[in-house]
């Protein structure tokens, strides 16, 4: 079986090649895409080469959403079979793609390993089914909701307190509506107007543009004492050094991003602060779960976070908007479902 894959080739390139797909096993789901979401962070830095552990040529990633059209006898046997809708991961490639990623979700079919269990009790997330009647599209971002809610769940976050989420791409926005679900109140701090509308339509308390007001005075005014928890998805050490002195002692921080090595972070500053600080890594299947049960309910918005919808054949273009960073995006999509 061929499929149409979005394929990182070398260092800030990227075509659309077709690849023969590995034969299913009895454990493998054969998947027709519909829809596949762009972690941006995460896509970015591999496309630009920063990436050490993902080598070229390599299919890029890790959010598909799509439909079962056969499904071998242990996957059947954990409850999966044709016409199911399900979210995954990764899926299996041949050499020279296979062995150069962890991901390949943009392409149009898969091959998905539908038993594989956590390991090493990282509890990662592989293949979860939609629930009944969620569209794909709310589906699609569902691993950035599973990457925000992991530090979450690390911090414990508590009813009551005063969270500042620092960054407002799609994990950052989906952390403001997670903290408000466990009964926070949310501070969300941007250098963007449009996000920070978009998190306040989300039910953000406070939103502070970074760039034009006094950070200072305006926490002042929101947690005079520090505030309880902040999470930072910006990933620029500066903006933590920036950040960090509005932590209350003995507070706790989500380093929520990925910080590529070397690091120019200030210790000091961490020191006057005695913090507990958090540094989550990945997303669990029952968070992807968790947070698309939350989209079917209506307790969390991902419709308005995906600003980008795009074919295929715009890959090119969208790599290089994201590499640039000089249009405003959020939520990046690729839609296969139509030609």
């Amino acid at each position: 079986m061929k499929t149409t894959a979005i394929v990182f080739d070398k260092v800030n390139s990227v075509i659309l090649d077709e690849l023969q797909l590995p034969d299913p096993t009895a454990r493998d789901l054969v998947v027709e895409n519909l829809v596949s979401g762009v972690s941006v962070g995460t896509e970015r830095w591999a496309y630009v080469g920063k990436r050490a552990e993902l080598t070229f040529p390599n299919v890029p990633g890790y959010m598909g959403v799509g439909r079962v059209l056969e499904a071998g006898g242990e996957a059947q046997n954990r409850g999966y079979h044709p016409g199911q809708m399900v979210n995954y991961m990764a899926s299996r490639l041949n050499p020279p793609h296979g062995p150069n990623s962890w991901m390949a979700t943009h392409l149009s079919h898969a091959i998905v390993d539908a038993c594989i269990d956590p390991d090493g009790g990282f509890n990662g997330h592989h293949c979860e089914r939609l629930p009944e009647g969620l569209d794909p599209f709310d589906a699609s971002l569902a691993g950035l909701c599973g990457v925000a809610l992991r530090g979450i769940e690390m911090a414990r976050i508590p009813a009551g307190s005063i969270v500042l989420v620092v960054g407002m791409g799609v994990i950052g926005q989906y952390a403001a509506q997670v903290c408000r679900l466990k009964g926070a109140m949310v501070a969300a701090a941007d250098v963007d107007d449009q996000r920070l509308q978009i998190a306040a339509a989300n039910g953000a308390e406070w939103t502070i543009h970074s760039n034009r007001e006094n950070l200072k005075d305006r926490v002042a005014r929101i947690a005079p004492q520090g505030f309880d928890i902040i999470i930072d998805t910006s990933s620029i050490p500066a903006v933590v050094n920036t950040v960090m002195p509005f932590l209350k002692l003995y507070g706790q921080f989500i380093f929520q991003g990925w910080y590529p090595p070397p690091s120019a972070l200030d210790l000091n500053v961490f020191h006057m602060r005695m913090p507990t600080c958090y540094f989550p890594c990945g997303f669990s299947g029952s968070a992807v779960a968790t947070s698309m049960r939350w989209a079917k309910d209506g307790k969390i918005n991902t419709r308005n976070l995906i600003t980008h919808r795009r074919r295929p054949q715009d890959a090119k273009e969208v790599y290089e908007l994201i590499a640039r960073g000089s249009e405003g995006f959020l939520g990046i999509v690729f839609d296969w479902s139509k030609p």
